[in-house]
């Protein structure tokens, strides 16, 4: 076999090696978790109803605003023990509309910066400022279930977990994107729920997240994306990271593909620099089952697939070149592979072609452009007041 067809079938057995190991792990623990199901709903229950303090940053948010306030007053938590803090620096009418709430409700704190302070940082103020034992991470283009505080509280009553994330429940899969967000979100749910299971979960959503406040002091001066980053830091404590299917918050998809692009890039690239700072963590073994397979499978999954796919890409266009015979036997074999796929599901083969497309944008972005992903920069059509 020449150097080309090793390269190639290299590159393809890299990629097809970790989708095995992967796809194996989860489909085990993923399984576990169903199986221990009904032990876990025969545990008895405490009473458990700490002070909770809801943190979400605002930027331009003027359209749905309100639709926010009102969806966090609405919540089943006693609202004497609920911390409602707004971290906002935005240039249009969004802090007088919670000003005016404010008046109505105590419960409501508006912290205001006259400058633009990206994620993390309006998220670690907004931290500092929190009374509660129990801080809550949200999103202001989010809507959390009328329950989801409550379920996510109840996970504190085991003081082995520090941090809990919930499901994210798609409103428009009526559309395209929408629909193929709403499969997306599926496997992601099946893997957070295959990794708790095993350990903790590395993907937390900062839509709605919870996490012991005694957490957020060693986060003062985090430049990393802080939901994702107060994950591996609970581990890296001691503490567990858990996802659970019951903390539901309601969001839009982008209504385009070149929107859900922007997104997961932004969403990636966080990702990709959160790993590289706690690569420590990486193969260890006093991290359990985190340490020494979720993080390096995480890391293999982000960085090494959609690397060896666009090198098996070049690689098959080369071979091509120089050996039109077997270039075309494989063209035609992936030809075939694709087109029984897109009549399987063309919005498996899309969600797929995206993500892996997101991937190795966000790894050029952090290794060649060294941009930030920091900032609030939403997508607008996520943002629909009705």
């Amino acid at each position: 076999m020449g150097v080309l067809p090793f390269l190639l079938f290299l590159s393809l057995g890299i990629f097809a090696l970790i989708f095995g190991v992967y796809g194996a792990t989860i489909l085990y623990y993923g399984k576990l978790k169903n199986r221990k199901k009904a032990k876990d709903e025969e545990r008895p229950t405490v009473e458990f109803e700490p002070l909770v303090s809801v943190v979400v940053p605002t930027h331009n948010e003027e359209i749905i605003i309100s639709k926010k306030i009102e969806n966090l007053l609405s919540t089943s938590y006693p609202s004497e023990k609920l911390e409602m803090i707004f971290v906002d620096d935005s240039t249009d009418s969004t802090p007088d509309i919670i000003q005016e709430y404010s008046r109505k409700a105590s419960n409501i704190v508006l912290i205001r910066f006259n400058r633009r302070m990206g994620y993390s940082p309006s998220m670690i103020e907004g931290c500092k400022a929190a009374k509660g034992q129990i801080i809550v991470l949200n999103d202001a283009g989010s809507f959390l279930d009328s329950r989801a505080i409550t379920n996510l509280v109840s996970r504190f009553k085991d003081r082995r977990i520090g941090v809990v994330t919930g499901k994210d429940v798609i409103l428009n899969v009526d559309e395209e994107v929408g629909k193929s967000e709403n499969l997306y979100q599926r496997f992601y749910d099946f893997l957070r729920t295959s990794e708790s299971e095993m350990d903790s979960t590395f993907y937390i959503k900062g839509e709605a997240t919870g996490v012991r406040r005694d957490l957020i002091k060693g986060l003062e001066s985090s430049s990393e994306t802080f939901d994702t980053t107060i994950g591996l830091y609970a581990r890296q404590k001691g503490y567990r990271a858990v996802y659970d299917p019951r903390v539901r918050f309601y969001e839009y998809a982008p209504s385009t593909r070149s929107e859900r692009i922007k997104q997961k890039t932004i969403r990636a690239a966080n990702l990709i620099k959160v790993l590289w700072r706690f690569k420590h963590m990486m193969f260890k073994r006093e991290y359990g089952k985190y340490g020494l397979i979720i993080l390096p499978i995480n890391f293999a999954m982000l960085v090494v697939v959609p690397v060896a796919i666009l090198a098996w890409l070049v690689l098959l266009l080369a071979l091509t070149f120089f050996d039109l015979g077997l270039g075309a036997v494989i063209w035609g074999v992936l030809g075939c592979a694709v087109v029984f796929l897109l009549v399987v599901s063309k919005n498996l083969v899309f969600t797929f072609l995206d993500f892996e497309y997101s991937l190795l944008k966000a790894f050029y972005q952090v290794i060649f452009t060294k941009k930030t992903h920091d900032k609030i920069d939403k997508v607008v059509s996520t943002r629909r007041s009705q």
